[in-house]
C-alpha cells in the first residue's frame, strides 16, 4: 500500500487554497471594500487590516435611488425568461439544422459568426430600432436582446451536442410510425437534457451579469442590479462603498444558482448524453 506523505498533503492544500485565492481576487476585493467605512476605502496604501462596517449595505437597502427589491426582480424576470426562450428557440433550430438540413449552410453560419462580431457595435442601431417599437425601458426589451445575444452560442452548443445522438435511435422511432416533432420532444430533448440545463445556465449568468444592452435600454422601470449599481456614481463622486456593496449583492443569486446545478455543467460537457 502506497502511503501518501502528510507534507505533500499539505502542499497540495496550499497550492490549491492560493490558486482559488488568486483567481477570486476581484471579487474578495469588492466584497473587502463593501466592509470597509469610506476613510478606510479611500487610505492609500490600502488597508489590510480594518474592523469591519455594514453601512454600505444598509446604505443601499435604503438609499431612495437605488431601489433593491424592483432590480433583483428585474434581473431575476429578465435572466429566467431570455435563457428559458433562448433555449427553447435554439433546441428546434439545432434540430432542424442536425437533422433535416434546414438552413445548414448560410444561415448557421450566419448567425453564429454575429456573436465574434463586439456587440458596442450594434448598440446604436439597437437602440434606435427599440425606441421605434417602444421597448425602451421594458423588460421585454432587454429579454428580447439578450435571446439574440445568447443564442449563437446556445444554437453552436446545440448543434454539437446533437451530432452525437446516433442516427439510428431516430430512424427506429420514424419505423415505429414517429414524426419530427414527437422524435424531438419525447427522444431528442430527453436525451440532451443535461446539456440543456448547462446552456440554460450559462445564458442566465450572462443574462444577469450584461451591462451594456441593459443599460442603454433601461430608463426606470427596467434596470436591472448590475446597472443600478451604477447609479452610486454621481456628480459628486464615486461611492465606492456602495458600489461594492451592490455588487457583492448581485453576485450572491447566480451564485447559489449556479452552486446548486453545477452537476449539469459537468455533465453536458462531459458527454452527459442520457441513454
Amino acid at each position: 500500500m502506497v502511503k501518501i506523505r502528510p507534507t505533500r498533503t499539505v502542499l497540495d492544500w496550499m497550492i490549491l487554497i492560493l490558486v482559488i485565492l488568486t483567481l477570486n481576487l476581484p471579487l474578495i476585493n469588492v466584497v473587502m471594500t463593501s466592509l470597509k467605512d469610506n476613510a478606510t476605502i479611500s487610505h492609500s496604501p490600502p488597508v489590510l487590516l480594518f474592523v469591519p462596517t455594514l453601512m454600505h449595505y444598509k446604505d443601499v437597502f435604503t438609499s431612495p435611488t437605488f431601489l433593491f427589491s424592483r432590480f433583483l426582480v428585474n434581473s431575476l424576470f429578465i435572466a429566467l425568461f431570455s435563457s428559458g426562450i433562448t433555449v427553447l428557440i435554439c433546441i428546434t433550430a439545432a434540430y432542424a439544422v442536425v437533422r433535416l438540413g434546414i438552413g445548414s449552410s448560410l444561415l448557421v453560419a450566419f448567425v453564429t459568426n454575429l456573436r465574434a462580431i463586439p456587440l458596442v457595435i450594434f448598440a446604436p442601431s439597437v437602440y434606435v430600432l427599440f425606441k421605434q417599437l417602444d421597448l425602451i425601458d421594458t423588460r421585454l426589451g432587454i429579454v428580447l436582446i439578450h435571446i439574440l445575444v445568447n443564442a449563437p452560442i446556445a444554437l453552436s452548443l446545440f448543434m454539437s451536442f446533437m451530432q452525437d445522438i446516433p442516427r439510428e435511435i431516430e430512424e427506429s422511432a420514424r419505423l415505429d410510425g414517429a414524426n419530427s416533432i414527437q422524435i424531438l420532444l419525447k427522444i431528442i430533448i430527453p436525451m440532451i437534457s443535461s446539456p440543456s440545463a448547462a446552456i440554460f445556465i450559462l445564458s442566465f449568468i450572462y443574462s444577469w451579469n450584461e451591462f451594456l444592452f441593459a443599460l442603454i435600454l433601461s430608463v426606470k422601470k427596467s434596470v436591472t442590479l448590475t446597472v443600478g449599481a451604477s447609479l452610486f456614481i454621481t456628480a459628486w463622486g464615486v461611492q465606492w462603498g456602495r458600489i461594492a456593496a451592490a455588487t457583492t449583492l448581485a453576485v450572491i443569486p447566480p451564485f447559489i444558482f449556479a452552486f446548486y446545478v453545477q452537476r449539469y455543467l459537468v455533465e453536458a460537457f462531459s458527454g452527459g448524453l442520457k441513454e
